[in-house]
């Protein structure tokens, strides 16, 4: 073969090489699950050397675990740049809403990370996901706190318990869909979803009791 039949091998950076690893793994891992994935077939499906993945990662836990946290970055991204611009607390939280339920709309695959994280490593303690929600927790919480002081919101209500429920009702919703199948689509019905949080089910006139 001579040179000029020779295929161009295509030089990538460090980083372009990990991140094609990293979704690679996202895949393979949400296809088959942690205990059935071979990096041989994570290699494969990222156009790459078995020895180039552990270059880039020590072993397949790590390489999991790695793959977890970019879900999270890619989450936390997707949200926060499209809602720290905005200056109306509310329209944050709708917002924020709107792109949350989006993420896992497309991307399934990270519920899938999500679940198996808990199951197969219990002994790491707190999963990732929960960790990554404390580090956000207080510019939440501060934009509950902002329409109290608007008097926007009751001022009898927790601004951090608002944000707890809040943040588990939509964690609760995208696992649900992803679980049972046959869901209507949450990120369609997303302006329902943000009326029903933000409006309750009780008519204005109603009365307790």
């Amino acid at each position: 073969m001579n040179d000029q039949q020779r295929p161009t091998r295509i030089h990538k950076s460090p980083e372009q090489r990990r991140r094609e690893v990293l979704e690679a793994a996202a895949a393979v891992f949400s296809e088959v699950g942690f205990r059935c994935t071979e990096m041989d077939r994570i290699a494969e499906r990222a156009g790459a050397g078995k020895g180039t993945v552990y270059r880039c990662f020590q072993g397949k836990e790590a390489l999991f675990m790695a793959t977890v946290e970019k879900a999270l970055e890619d989450l936390t991204c997707y949200v926060n740049d499209v809602v720290d611009p905005l200056e109306d607390p509310l329209e944050q939280l709708r917002m924020g809403i709107h792109r949350y339920l989006e993420f896992f709309e497309q991307n399934p695959e990270t519920v899938e990370l999500f679940i198996q994280e808990r199951a197969e490593f219990p002994r790491n303690g707190k999963p990732l996901y929960f960790v990554y929600q404390e580090s956000h927790r207080e510019k939440w919480r501060q934009r509950f706190e902002t329409l109290i002081e608007q008097g926007r919101m009751r001022s009898d209500m927790s601004p951090a318990l608002a944000q707890e429920v809040f943040s588990d009702l939509l964690y609760g919703a995208v696992f649900s869909q992803r679980l049972a199948g046959d869901r209507e689509s949450r990120s369609r019905k997303a302006d329902e979803i943000v009326d029903l949080l933000f409006r309750g089910i009780l008519r204005p006139d109603s009365h307790s009791g």
